[in-house]
């Protein structure tokens, strides 16, 4: 055994180690740009933070949970309610979040349409792809143009004259409406790649027992692609939950609101941004929150995140066996 170890130690030359600091290389880039502001905005949380001087570091007393969570609590600290954003960014996210079951069944649905071949698949699949790859930034400006008051697609082809940008009954259903139009592409790659994987053996299986068209995508279709599914709904989900530049960029912050009018358009992301951006905001004292906030803020959606790709890994295994 001494002599295995031996060779082994001998085999290690200087391009061994050449190629593992150049793999090193990624991890180290991790450390130093992500590391180590995802230490500051962990001390965030329980610290008053200066951003731009980090010897300022103040406990607040959990100042930054009591401003988030408590109703009432940051009219001490702030000019405006901060939780009174937090709850309502909290259901307009969840609400596109949940958006995503809806793009996850247009994918399957196109994905089984486009996998029986029909004349022009693969430039339906082209097409149907186009608006995933688009800038998020064009994508946002077309919806804007659809969704204008005056001169808008939508109010010329409806003959109405609707403010679907500042009405507070469609303001959310804007955003929503263009997250569908973008999201399925991506998905519908990847069901036709799953597609492909299904062995055809389970098909004539399933058409000797007697088993319809019905029953085969039931019985043999949704198992075989369960594990793309499954991926699908978490990178969705996750996505739904970070949304921030198309319902800013659709949605504009109105004179006195982020997040349009009522606030309507407002995502958490969106929401730590804006205090991130506004983070001079001071007490009498002073001291800045706006930070504190922030990082409460943006360790919840860590959570929240990491316990649904828990669930949904745990799910796509016991779906697999």
């Amino acid at each position: 055994m001494a002599k295995k170890t031996l060779q082994n130690k001998k085999k290690w030359r200087k391009e061994h180690y050449l190629a593992l600091i150049v793999a090193c290389l990624p991890l180290l880039g991790f450390v130093i740009f992500n590391g180590f502001p995802l230490i500051i905005s962990f001390i965030g949380m329980f610290c008053n933070v200066d951003l731009y001087d980090l010897s300022n570091i103040q406990w607040n007393n959990f100042e930054g949970f009591k401003s988030v969570f408590i109703p009432g609590h940051a009219n001490e600290l702030f000019y405006f309610d901060l939780s009174k954003y937090f709850y309502k960014a909290v259901i307009i996210t969840a609400w596109i979040a949940s958006t995503q079951l809806v793009t996850l069944g247009i994918s399957m649905f196109i994905a089984t349409l486009l996998h029986e071949k029909p004349y022009g698949a693969k430039l339906f699949q082209i097409l149907f792809f186009i608006p995933y790859i688009c800038s998020t930034v064009a994508v946002s400006l077309m919806w804007r143009w659809i969704l204008d008051m005056d001169g808008g697609i939508l109010n010329s082809i409806l003959g109405t004259n609707t403010d679907w940008l500042h009405d507070t009954k469609t303001i959310t259903w804007c955003v929503i409406i263009a997250t569908i139009w973008q999201a399925p592409g991506y998905g519908i790659v990847m069901y036709k790649a799953a597609f492909s994987n299904i062995n055809n053996a389970l098909y004539e299986a399933a058409e000797i027992d007697g088993a319809n068209a019905w029953q085969k995508f039931r019985n043999v279709t949704l198992p075989g692609i369960s594990p793309t599914t499954f991926f699908l709904l978490q990178a969705g989900v996750m996505a739904g939950l970070l949304t921030y530049d198309l319902a800013a960029l659709i949605i504009p912050d109105a004179w006195g609101s982020v997040g349009g009018v009522e606030s309507m358009g407002l995502t958490l992301m969106r929401l730590v941004h804006y205090l991130i951006n506004n983070s001079t905001t001071s007490d009498a004292n002073g001291v800045s929150y706006m930070v504190s906030c922030a990082c409460v803020i943006s360790w919840l959606l860590f959570l929240v995140t990491g316990v649904i790709s828990v669930i949904l890994f745990n799910r796509r295994e016991k779906s697999v066996k």
